[in-house]
């Protein structure tokens, strides 16, 4: 095609709300733009012909911000085009057709089908500017014509899906980037809608792994990625042989000896033996575990259908503080579960005062449409924010103990992006976890030992003692 007739380039705004999967799954889409017409990725506060908005839908709270964000933007550029995809997409459409301001919604099924939706698109936008897009090659993707209808593709997952994501080759932005192992969930925890969202459990082959692992880190440079995925403890169930997600990883170390793996969240009873020697014996591993809790009570863990209790998670972080004493340990924990007793909730504080987290994520319960803990008797509002106060005044003080108990170690760290808040000064995230104020020439993403030397107006301070990999600039 010659340059007179090539199209051009589609002006893309990215957003992405939710997980690091739904990360992984922006950039997915990004590529699969590129690969069929040429776009120009620009921030989202800029002008945009495309504003995509990948969408979580793990609490009320997250719908109501992607509403929020698809109107204030086309307010501000009302001739673009919003579409609106991922997990809220596929869960509840008829919510986000209501919306006037959004133009396209897209499921976690057919996002990623650019040539079916990308007409549609183009279709919205100036056609004499925009001339020369892609052929329709499907006869929904016309649904945007009808009367200025929004263009809608969201269709239910097969009975048995396979792993379908594409391989990326950047994480534009990222000192780290997350690789999607595993998705969908076969749980049905009765507050949660991810298997609605996601499908069926489904784990990507080992193989295809340490092909996207090779483009990340062989290729674009990155010297620590992020292992992701919705359920990502049962990797490998759904393959031949059943291989355990504790034979991926040994093949990813001795494939990568210079790479450093992180793990993202983990449900308690799968910290198994084989996962807990690796800890041990692969430096590759990144000493930090995120435990998937959401209570300490049994009771309630029961009317959330967990396939766990909380003996499991007392197991679990004294099996990992074995291998490291200053292992990272951060777990989520719901507060106001429908029915939660006094009782109830003293189990969950006394346990989190019992175990040594460095971090939590405290989420209030958020009621999902159609799921059986919507129907359960509600805590009330009040009570459920002041059990959430206190314990996220018990996270702040165990994250400045751990950071406390740090001082005057040594661990290796990735630099991050300068803060635009604070230009002047870098970060840098341990392998435990940990965040660290440095003072660093080296680019974004370098891999080095550091000096912890103390705290500083509630920050915690480090020198850079040796460079181990650089980053690519």
């Amino acid at each position: 095609m010659t340059d007179q007739h090539r199209p051009a380039p589609l002006r893309v705004a990215f957003h992405t709300l939710g997980c690091r999967l739904n990360q992984y799954d922006t950039e997915g889409v990004k590529a699969a733009l590129q690969r069929v017409r040429p776009i120009e990725v620009v921030p989202w506060d800029q002008a945009a012909d495309l504003y995509f908005l990948n969408s979580c839908t793990v609490t009320g709270k997250a719908d109501q911000e992607c509403r929020r964000l698809a109107r204030q933007v086309k307010r501000r550029r009302p001739q673009a085009c919003v579409v609106v995809a991922g997990c809220y997409a596929q869960t509840q459409p008829q919510d986000l057709v209501a919306v006037p301001e959004i133009d396209g919604v897209l499921g976690n099924t057919t996002k990623d089908q650019v040539q079916r939706w990308l007409p549609g698109v183009l279709r919205h936008l100036d056609r004499a500017r925009l001339a020369g897009g892609p052929t329709p090659a499907d006869p929904a993707a016309t649904a945007a014509e009808a009367g200025g209808a929004p263009l809608v593709l969201v269709e239910e997952f097969g009975r048995r899906p396979q792993f379908d994501g594409p391989q990326i080759a950047d994480f534009a932005g990222r000192s780290r980037a997350f690789v999607k192992i595993q998705d969908g969930c076969d749980l049905r925890c009765t507050y949660c809608l991810i298997w609605r969202a996601r499908g069926p459990g489904r784990s990507r082959p080992r193989d295809a792994v340490l092909a996207q692992l090779a483009r990340l880190h062989e290729d674009a440079g990155y010297n620590e990625l992020v292992l992701t995925g919705v359920h990502m403890g049962s990797w490998g169930r759904d393959l031949e042989g059943r291989p355990m997600l504790a034979d991926l990883l040994a093949a990813v170390c001795d494939r990568f000896p210079a790479l450093r793996v992180r793990l993202s969240s983990i449900h308690p009873d799968e910290l198994t033996p084989p996962l807990l020697t690796l800890l041990r014996e692969r430096p590759q591993l990144r000493p930090h575990l995120h435990v998937s809790l959401q209570s300490g009570s049994d009771s309630v863990l029961g009317r959330m259908r967990r396939p766990y209790r909380s003996q499991q998670a007392r197991d679990a972080v004294a099996a990992a503080v074995a291998v490291d004493p200053l292992c990272g340990l951060g777990a989520d924990v719901i507060v106001g579960f429908p029915g939660e007793t006094d009782a109830e909730f003293a189990a969950t504080r006394n346990l989190v005062a019992e175990l040594p987290f460095s971090y939590l994520h405290v989420f209030r319960y958020s009621p999902r449409p159609g799921t059986p803990a919507a129907a359960m008797p509600a805590v009330h509002p009040e009570t459920v924010s002041e059990r959430a106060a206190e314990l996220r005044a018990m996270a702040r003080g165990r994250r400045e103990a751990f950071a406390a108990a740090l001082v005057g170690h040594e661990r290796e760290a990735v630099i991050e992006d300068p803060d635009p808040r604070r230009p002047a000064e870098r970060h840098a995230t341990t392998d435990n976890y940990a965040s660290v104020t440095v003072a660093s020439p080296h680019p974004a993403g370098t891999l080095v030992r550091l000096a912890l030397t103390g705290q500083q107006d509630g920050r915690l301070r480090g020198e850079v003692t040796r460079v181990l990999r650089e980053a690519r600039p």
